[in-house]
């Protein structure tokens, strides 16, 4: 017989209770194939509709439960088109709260973009015609609705724009939808033992500790050999992620948020905020499967540690393994890519005033004002201003209807090779933007920016913004 000491005993039981309360398909090591939204192209004047509705779908392997998405499916479809076409858009809100949608870094008038003053009732339609005119970039869409955005999206309302111009198209990138040119949405979520998703409304954060890619569990890809592209999203609600390559290779940083760098950057390790969009470049064209990962690399031992070391850790923190498949590609060459962007001569731009925000993460107060819908900013169209953001601990910031590039950080400027037309940013401490304001919105119709943290935005860390 066995013998075994009370701590012996006691650290047994721990183990068994963390083997218990890991998802079952990361025990047995089994995954899913990366589940690949559809693609809506409006070529030649075709509607694009988008229906919110509860859906059925399994967020924990075999628990079915019911969630939100569009047209049938957990999140929505990946939206393309062509700077120069127009977007017409047929939202419906099939759902039992009033909704209101924001497309993220789409260049548009606030009465167009919906946002905080057009909320869509349910059962009610919306048929809204935009104009692109704006250069090759990744948006996303999501609620933003006052009070309840932070719900509304982590329940499932979030998705893909890619906007394509005649410069991007002819570029020598990976660009076959779904195949080497790959969307990732990254949610961070917390779950009950029947998979239902767990929301605590008036928070300041939510830290989930399971991380879903495309509404899925550390999935995986197979590609073909050679350069592949991820389009990634940081849809979560709190959690900003560093992410790399777990054999600490290479890769691209090639585009943020509304547009491309002006040359592709190499990096081991890229840092993406809440709202934030990023495009990289990975060599695949040699060696076997690698995985893009959140964090630091990971053992076994160290994901059952996890359980107990913190509650905001990710059990799992593989984004997505890429499996590349096929022949070496002729096309393999190692070089940095070179891009047409006006962001760094924006620098040069007549400042017309200088604006500070100081958040408050703990108290939700902007410049130490509570949210108030009768207190907006104006700003004049076709000018750029200097803003100074500051914060009390380190946060996300987002603009709706107007882009950015970023002067300094902490106070150090910003390579000029890094510089692009952004809309979200993290704030360590302090940040200066140049703001660029090219659409109009109205008291009725008004843009925002503050948080990206859904949770804080939620407790009123935004402000209303009115471009005349």
């Amino acid at each position: 017989m066995l013998n075994l000491s009370r701590r012996q005993l006691f650290k047994r039981s721990l183990l068994a209770s963390a083997l218990s309360a890991m998802p079952s398909k990361l025990l047995a090591g089994t995954h899913q194939s990366l589940y690949i939204p559809p693609l809506m192209e409006t070529r030649r004047g075709k509607p694009v509709f988008l229906t919110m509705e509860a859906v059925q779908h399994q967020l924990d392997e075999g628990k079915f439960v019911e969630v939100w998405g569009f047209n049938g499916h957990y999140l929505g479809p990946t939206i393309k088109i062509k700077k120069g076409d127009f977007a017409k858009l047929n939202y419906k809100n099939n759902l039992p709260q009033p909704i209101a949608m924001n497309i993220q870094g789409l260049q548009a008038s606030g009465e167009l973009l919906g946002g905080v003053g057009r909320y869509l009732q349910p059962k009610e339609t919306w048929a809204p015609i935009l104009p692109i005119t704006q250069s090759a970039s990744t948006c996303w869409y999501h609620s933003v609705s006052l009070a309840n955005s932070a719900y509304q999206t982590y329940r499932g309302l979030v998705g893909m724009w890619i906007v394509e111009d005649d410069e991007s198209r002819k570029l020598a990138l990976p660009q076959k939808y779904g195949v080497n040119d790959i969307p990732l949405i990254l949610q961070d979520m917390r779950l009950n033992s029947n998979g239902l998703q767990l929301f605590q409304q008036n928070q300041n954060a939510l830290l989930g500790n399971r991380l879903f890619v495309n509404g899925q569990e550390a999935p995986y890809l197979k590609v073909p050999r050679g350069w592949v592209r991820l389009r990634i999203v940081n849809a979560s609600l709190s959690r900003a992620y560093e992410l790399r390559f777990d054999d600490d290779r290479t890769f691209q940083l090639i585009a943020q948020d509304q547009g491309f760098l002006p040359q592709g950057k190499e990096l081991k390790s890229v840092f993406i905020t809440p709202s934030e969009r990023i495009e990289i470049l990975v060599d695949l064209n040699g060696g076997d499967n690698v995985s893009l990962i959140a964090g630091e690399k990971r053992n076994f031992l160290h994901k059952v540690t996890a359980l107990f070391a913190d509650e905001n850790e990710l059990i799992e923190n593989t984004v997505l393994e890429l499996r590349p498949e096929g022949l070496a590609s002729v096309f393999s060459k190692q070089e940095i890519r070179q891009f047409s962007t006006d962001a760094v001569q924006s620098l040069s731009n007549k400042v017309a005033q200088e604006q500070h925000f100081h958040f408050d993460t703990s108290t939700g107060m902007v410049n130490n004002k509570h949210f108030d819908p009768k207190r907006v900013l104006n700003a004049k169209l076709g000018t750029t201003e200097r803003w100074i953001l500051t914060s009390s601990s380190p946060m996300g910031f987002r603009i709706q209807g107007a882009k950015f590039i970023i002067e300094s950080i902490n106070d150090e400027p910003i390579d000029q090779a890094a510089i692009s037309w952004k809309d979200s940013v993290w704030i360590p401490g302090k940040v200066q933007i140049l703001v660029k304001f090219e659409n109009t919105s109205s008291n009725n119709h008004p843009f925002i920016f503050g948080s990206s943290n859904l949770m804080l935005a939620d407790k009123g860390c935004i402000r209303l913004l009115v471009v005349q």
